[in-house]
């Protein structure tokens, strides 16, 4: 455990109650209908979307870098499990994940293909992949921890290597220039399914 650790799950921990509830309200009752019956929140954080996923009987398992979240998610009742920073997670789990959820999570990592290359072995084929990213400087700024910025073709193209079809994208709330640019919580989701 790192200070870092504790007070990045700190700050998780201290987000207003409004990203809360957009979350909620317009983000996490979408993912409901990609789920199947084994689900990973890769980056899970302090366990929002897994606290969520719960309440309606769905089986996910959060996988986090930071010990302190997963302590978090822990005492909210969450199957959780750490990733090891530089190896890949799913390394001996090929072809097992019906969906897995990488939600703002992208942004922090500095090797993003490696992860992207695990995560895709890891899905069955015709498993769901779903990736959200802030977008717009204000969204990105918003997080000390963010790495690499994307816009949605910078996202497409770090995909386009492996064979995953997309199934369909969205903004939250909705894609206008004024909130791009003025809004933390404007984020670009895209679904992305395994072909083979």
């Amino acid at each position: 455990m790192t200070n870092k650790d504790k007070d990045y799950a700190n700050y998780l921990q201290t987000r207003r109650w409004s990203g809360f509830i957009y979350r909620y309200l317009f983000v996490y009752p979408f993912f409901l209908k990609y789920l199947g019956k084994n689900n990973y929140d890769y980056g899970c954080g302090v366990g929002d979307f897994l606290k969520f996923a719960k309440i309606f009987k769905k089986k996910i398992i959060g996988l986090d870098v930071n010990k302190e979240n997963l302590k978090v998610c822990q005492n909210k009742g969450a199957n959780v499990d750490l990733i090891v920073p530089d190896r890949k997670y799913f390394t001996d789990k090929k072809n097992v994940a019906d969906c897995i959820v990488l939600d703002n999570v992208l942004e922090h990592i500095v090797r993003p293909k490696e992860v992207i290359e695990d995560l895709y072995n890891a899905l069955k084929p015709g498993g769901m992949l779903i990736v959200a990213i802030p977008v717009g400087e204000k969204g990105y700024q918003s997080d000390p921890d963010h790495k690499i910025y994307y816009n949605e073709d910078d996202l497409d193209n770090l995909l386009k290597p492996f064979s995953l079809e997309k199934d369909c994208q969205f903004y939250r709330p909705f894609n206008n220039s004024w909130i791009r640019n003025n809004m933390k919580q404007f984020c670009y989701y895209s679904v992305y399914r395994k072909i083979f």
